[in-house]
C-alpha cells in the first residue's frame, strides 16, 4: 500500500553543532532555562529540527527522540492557554510561543514519521510491536499538534489529517491498531486506534465555538471512553445513523457527521466510525450524577456538540447584513472595566481596531488584521466602545464572544453575541462574609427601561441566593443573586432582586 508521509528531505552530511550522545543531550535539555519557555523552545527546535534532516540509523534516531519527549511533554504543556497568560512575556513574544509549539510537535512527529518511513521500506517487517509504537508515537505527536492549533483557535496543520488517516490505515493493515504498550507518553494505557478515534471526534465537537479549556477536556475525556468506538468499513446504512461519522482514509479531510450526508458516500477508501456506544455510556455516566453535577462534566458537552439535533447558541438567527465599518473593542473582564472607567474620565482608553464584517440583531462578525493566538477566547467578554472614527458616539455594548477562528497569517474572525442594556462600573462585596474585600463590576441598566436589570461580575461571584452589596456612587444598595444568565471562565451575569 503507498504510504504519504511529508518528512524532511535528508543529508549524509555530519554536522558537527548536533548532539548525537545520548547522555549529553540529557545533560543539555536538563540545562534549559526553565522559567524561559521562549528561549527554551527556540534552542530546542534549533536542534530538532536540522536532526531530522541528518540521515542516522533507526535505532540511534529512536533513542535520540526518547531523550526530548519529556522536554517536549514539558514545553507543551507550559503552552497552555492559561499557563502562558502567566508568563512574563509580550504580545508578540506568546505569539511566537504558540507557533513554535507546534513546529516542536510536528518535529517530533517528523523523527518518528522518518522511522515509519525506513522500516515500512525494508522487505520484511522484522519487529512488528516496535513499528506498532512508531506508528503510535507519530500519530501521538501529531494529535498534539492538531490539538494545540484547536487551543488556539487555529485551522489544523496543513495535511495533519492525511497523516494521521495513513498512520491509522497502515497500523490496521497491519493489525497494530489496538496494541497497547508501555511508554513515558501521558497517555500511555490509551492505543493507537483510541488516539485516533478521539482526534477524529474532537474535530467534530466544532472546536472554534469551544470555551478556553474545553478542548483539552474533551479530549481526555474521549480517549478515557474511546475504547467503546470502532470504525468499519463501508460507506453505507440504514435508519438514522446518529452516532455515525464518515471517514475517508485515503483523504486529507476530517470526518463528517452522517446525519448530514447521503448514503452510500463515495470515497476512495470509505469507513464509518461508529461512536454509537461511546455516546451511550456518556449518557450512562452523567446520568448516574446528581442534576447539579452533570452540567461540569466534559461528557454533557461532547453530548452537545455531537448530537446533531442541538443548535449551537452561536448560530444567528435574525438577519445578517453587511456592514464594513471600523469599531473600537476592549477585551477581557478586567480591561473592560478599565476601559469604562477611562472613557467616563475622559482618559485614553487601551482600545484595538476590529472591522465589522456583518451585524444582526443579537451580535457582530468581527474581522482583525493580526492573529489574536493568546489574546482572545470563546466565552470571553468584550465591549465595543464606539465606531472608530466617532469616539463620542453611543452607549458602550458588552458582548460575549461566541466563535474564533485564528487564520495565523491570514489575521482572525470572532462572533460576538449581545449582552442586552447598557453597562456602568460599580464596586460590589459578599455580605456577611468577614474580610471579603470590594471588587469591581459592571451594572448593566436595561436600554428602554424594560427587563430586570443584571451584574456582570469577576467568575465564581455568583451564587444562588447568595447576598451581595453594591455600592453605585455614594450608595450602598443590597442584593440577592437571581438567574443564572452566563457563566463563561472569566466573568457571571445573573439577575438580582432588591433586599436581603
Amino acid at each position: 500500500m503507498p504510504l504519504l508521509l511529508t518528512t524532511p528531505e535528508q543529508h549524509d552530511f555530519q554536522d558537527p553543532t548536533l548532539e548525537l550522545n545520548e547522555h549529553k543531550l540529557q545533560r543539555w535539555l536538563a540545562g534549559l532555562p526553565v522559567l524561559n519557555a521562549g528561549e527554551s523552545l527556540r534552542m530546542v527546535l534549533n536542534a530538532l529540527e536540522p536532526l531530522n534532516e541528518q540521515k542516522l540509523d533507526t535505532n540511534k534516531r529512536l533513542a535520540l527522540l526518547a531523550v526530548y519527549q519529556a522536554t517536549v511533554k514539558r514545553l507543551y504543556v507550559a503552552a497552555e492557554p492559561a499557563r502562558l497568560r502567566q508568563q512574563p512575556l509580550s504580545t508578540e513574544q506568546r505569539q511566537i510561543v504558540v507557533d513554535d509549539v507546534e513546529r516542536l510537535s510536528l518535529a517530533m512527529a517528523n523523527g518518528f514519521k522518518i522511522v515509519v518511513k525506513q522500516m515500512y521500506g525494508q522487505a520484511a517487517l522484522q519487529d512488528k510491536a516496535r513499528f506498532g509504537q512508531v506508528l503510535r508515537w507519530s500519530i501521538q505527536q501529531l494529535a498534539a499538534a492538531l490539538l494545540h492549533s484547536y487551543r488556539y483557535y487555529r485551522p489544523e496543520p496543513a495535511f495533519v489529517f492525511l497523516e494521521i488517516n495513513q498512520i491509522y490505515r497502515l497500523a490496521r493493515h497491519h493489525g497494530l491498531q489496538e496494541i497497547v504498550t508501555s511508554d513515558e507518553q501521558g497517555d500511555a494505557q490509551v492505543n493507537l486506534a483510541g488516539i485516533y478515534q478521539a482526534v477524529c471526534l474532537l474535530s467534530l465537537c466544532d472546536p472554534f465555538s469551544l470555551e478556553e479549556g474545553l478542548t483539552d477536556s474533551f479530549y481526555s475525556a474521549l480517549l478515557q471512553y474511546a475504547g467503546a468506538a470502532r470504525v468499519v468499513p463501508g460507506n453505507s446504512w440504514q435508519g438514522v445513523p446518529e452516532g455515525l461519522f464518515f471517514i475517508d482514509l485515503a483523504g486529507d479531510s476530517q470526518p463528517r457527521h452522517c446525519v448530514y450526508l447521503d448514503s452510500p458516500v463515495e470515497a476512495d477508501e470509505p469507513h464509518i466510525l461508529d461512536a454509537r456506544e461511546l455516546l451511550t455510556q456518556m449518557h450512562k455516566t452523567l446520568a448516574a450524577l446528581p442534576a447539579d453535577r452533570r452540567r461540569q462534566r466534559p461528557e454533557a458537552g461532547v453530548l452537545r456538540v455531537l448530537l446533531p439535533e442541538v443548535t449551537p447558541r452561536d448560530k444567528r438567527s435574525s438577519e445578517r447584513l453587511p456592514d464594513g465599518r471600523w469599531i473600537q473593542m476592549l477585551s477581557g473582564f478586567d480591561e473592560v472595566i478599565s476601559g469604562l472607567l477611562a472613557r467616563r474620565g475622559g482618559d485614553q482608553m487601551n482600545a484595538s481596531a476590529w472591522r465589522v464584517k456583518d451585524a444582526s440583531e443579537g451580535g457582530y462578525c468581527l474581522a482583525w488584521d493580526e492573529s489574536a493566538a493568546s489574546l482572545l477566547h470563546v466565552g470571553e467578554l468584550v465591549c465595543v466602545l464606539a465606531d472608530s472614527e466617532h469616539q463620542d458616539a453611543g452607549p458602550a455594548q458588552l458582548m460575549v464572544v461566541r466563535w474564533l477562528r485564528d487564520g495565523r497569517d491570514e489575521g482572525t474572525e470572532l462572533g460576538v453575541e449581545l449582552l442586552d442594556g447598557i453597562p456602568g462600573p460599580v464596586t460590589l462585596k459578599v455580605a456577611n462574609e468577614p474580610g471579603c474585600e470590594q471588587q469591581s463590576a459592571l451594572f448593566l441598566t436595561s436600554a428602554n427601561n424594560q427587563g430586570a436589570a443584571r451584574l456582570v461580575t469577576a467568575a465564581q461571584v455568583y451564587a444562588e441566593d447568595r447576598i451581595l452589596i453594591v455600592y453605585v456612587g455614594e450608595r450602598e444598595v443590597t442584593v440577592r443573586c437571581g438567574a443564572l444568565l452566563e457563566q463563561a471562565p472569566g466573568f457571571d451575569c445573573f439577575e438580582f432582586t432588591s433586599g436581603g
